[in-house]
């Protein structure tokens, strides 16, 4: 999307001109959803400001651009080499503190450009334009000033505004990052944001109650689940249960997060005393055994209990024990949401991993630019191929293939290369299968399901010896 002049949009025309108008200036995809009050607004602004200074129609602003994936929407942005100047529109009164947070979260999400950044409001209803300090405080703003900044000699950015912003860039690992994520140095998606706002309103009313959400890995499930935690544990102690072995990757915070008593699933033992706990929250659920679901359950009291798990829908029923996964879905008025914001993967890259795991009944997404398959007829082929991948970047481990496994010092990886062998066959309803027997805790399509959602930008399959496999999945490339 490209900057446009705002004097253009708002000279007198019907909507839906504006909109056609809007979109041909922009290069939007779609066309604007554009509201009244906001091109009012907009209008006043630029009489106002055509009162203040010359050549308005000149001035270039990024209008209603939304972050990709996190749903971060600004009114105004004037980009130049220099400065970012930020202006928030609103037609009635709003209160200073609404407008403060508004601005201070914008800043967050601009900074990442690495320029100075001037954050006003205009109210139109008002006339009135306040901004924000460098000490975080609303005053009121001159006029004259606003358009000093706005004439800024230096260049405004000509490109598209997508490309300097990247939704990864404001992701925090709670591995590699626990200090920010204990400092707070981050923001929830609106989508993290309401189903928070629901989830707290239902405890502070009912002090009790089933909650779940889930999603697929990369949608924010677990910074999600720990920041209600830390809401939750302000005033009270609550329990957070982790599931698998990932819990042992975050002692820096459990040691931190004082109210938060931290459990693995192998401490759900009869018998188990939940007693002390306002609430329990579980990380992860879907690798909760139906065993221990019952006995938790059994334990808890009236508290309320938060489950947090990843949807794993296209991985054959064969493969998984779904009876924990089904039993919390139908738990008395639970309360389940749905994240869908995949923020820290490729949409691509994920779209095929899941057409992958289960193949597609009907014809598929074309063309997987970030995706490479390719065929190695020995070990010592595929030994080959796998050096050239790593030359390029690729991180690269053989297997088993364990998403919990942090021996590489990375959470997650751009660029990913993986050895498909001739264990894995797709069965007659187009599920991916292993053939190894043995009963274990993870089977091996599901082990590799969750290891290949740790990339982030790029995926190589280095199919050995199974052109079985190596067919469908080049078909699945083309689309078929």
């Amino acid at each position: 999307m490209k900057s446009i002049s705002i004097y253009a949009v708002t000279r007198n025309q019907n909507i839906g001109q504006l909109q056609k108008l809007e979109r041909q200036l922009s290069g939007r995809e779609y066309f604007l959803k554009m509201r009244t009050w906001e091109l009012e607004s907009m209008r006043s602004l630029v009489r106002e400001l055509e009162a203040h200074m010359d050549e308005v129609y000149a001035l270039r602003f990024f209008y209603s651009f939304q972050i990709p994936r996190l749903g971060k929407e600004f009114d105004l942005l004037q980009i130049k080499d220099e400065q970012i100047v930020n202006i928030e529109l609103k037609s009635g009164a709003v209160s200073d503190e609404t407008i403060r947070k508004q601005l201070i979260q914008n800043r967050y999400y601009l900074s990442v450009l690495g320029r100075p950044i001037y954050s006003y409001t205009y109210i139109s209803s008002q006339n009135r334009l306040v901004r924000l300090t460098n000490h975080d405080h609303i005053v009121e703003a001159d006029w004259q000033q606003l358009c000093g900044l706005l004439k800024n000699k230096s260049s405004d950015y000509g490109g598209e505004i997508e490309d300097l912003f990247q939704a990864e860039m404001y992701l925090i690992s709670r591995l590699t990052e626990p200090l920010k994520f204990l400092r707070k140095e981050y923001f929830l998606t609106s989508q993290q944001r309401d189903i928070k706002r629901q989830i707290l309103k239902r405890i502070r009313t009912e002090h009790t109650g089933y909650y779940s959400f889930s999603g697929l890995p990369g949608t924010g499930k677990t910074l999600l689940l720990y920041d209600i935690a830390m809401k939750l544990s302000q005033k009270h102690k609550v329990c957070m249960i982790h599931c698998g072995e990932a819990g042992k990757k975050w002692e820096i915070l459990h040691e931190r997060l004082r109210r938060i008593d931290f459990w693995s699933d192998n401490q759900i033992k009869n018998p188990i005393n939940l007693e002390d706990y306002s609430a329990i929250l579980v990380d992860e659920a879907h690798l909760l055994s139906a065993e221990k679901l019952e006995l938790l359950l059994e334990c808890v009291k009236e508290q309320p209990v938060i489950f947090s798990s990843d949807v794993e829908d296209m991985i054959s029923s064969k493969e998984i024990d779904r009876r924990g996964t089904h039993r919390i879905e139908h738990l008395p008025e639970i309360q389940i949401f749905r994240l869908t914001n995949r923020i820290r993967a490729n949409a691509e890259v994920s779209s095929f991993i899941q057409n992958m795991m289960h193949l597609p009944t009907g014809k598929s997404q074309k063309g997987y630019p970030h995706i490479e398959v390719v065929y190695a007829n020995d070990s010592i082929e595929a030994e080959k191929l796998i050096k050239n991948y790593k030359s390029h970047g690729y991180q690269y481990r053989k297997e088993p293939y364990d998403a919990n496994d942090n021996t590489t010092g990375q959470e997650h990886a751009e660029y990913l290369a993986v050895v498909i062998n001739d264990q894995y066959y797709y069965d007659e309803e187009g599920y991916l299968r292993s053939n190894k027997q043995g009963r274990k805790e993870m089977s091996d399509v599901r082990k590799l399901f969750h290891y290949l959602n740790q990339v982030k930008e790029s995926l190589a399959l280095v199919i050995l010896e199974n052109e079985e496999v190596y067919g469908r999945l080049l078909n699945l490339l083309q689309g078929k």
